[in-house]
Order: C-alpha cells, then sequence, then structure tokens
C-alpha cells in the first residue's frame, strides 16, 4: 500500500509495475512512514484495507491492481 500524506490517498497494489518501481526517498519511506508517506506491505488485500480503516480512514482508498 502507498500511504500519501499530502494528497490524502491510500492506494494498494497488489500485482502491477508500481511494485517492482517502488523506492524510499527522503519524505517517503519504503516499510515504514515519514513525513509524507510511504509503502507498507501487508499479507492480503483485506490486511490493508482494516489498516486503512483503523489508521487513515479519513484518506480516499484505491485499489489500483
Amino acid at each position: 500500500m502507498n500511504i500519501d500524506k499530502p494528497t490524502k490517498k491510500c492506494t494498494i497494489h497488489s500485482q502491477c509495475s508500481f511494485l517492482s518501481n517502488k523506492s524510499e526517498t527522503k519524505y517517503k519511506g519504503l516499510g515504514e512512514l515519514k513525513r509524507d508517506g510511504g509503502w507498507l506491505k501487508f499479507d492480503s488485500t483485506s490486511e490493508a484495507r482494516e489498516y486503512h480503516q483503523g489508521n487513515y480512514d479519513s484518506y480516499c482508498l484505491i485499489e489500483h491492481c
């Protein structure tokens, strides 16, 4: 899941090219959240949805692929 704090979006990527292109930046983490968000890994889509509901329910949830 890509959590983007500036745009208030959580995007679930299951199997697509975005997964192989993800990388850590100064403000977005890989496996951790930084100032602008980051990429978190979940074992299932339902687990990602639960995390969104419990932590970022005011953010838009997008299931990209």
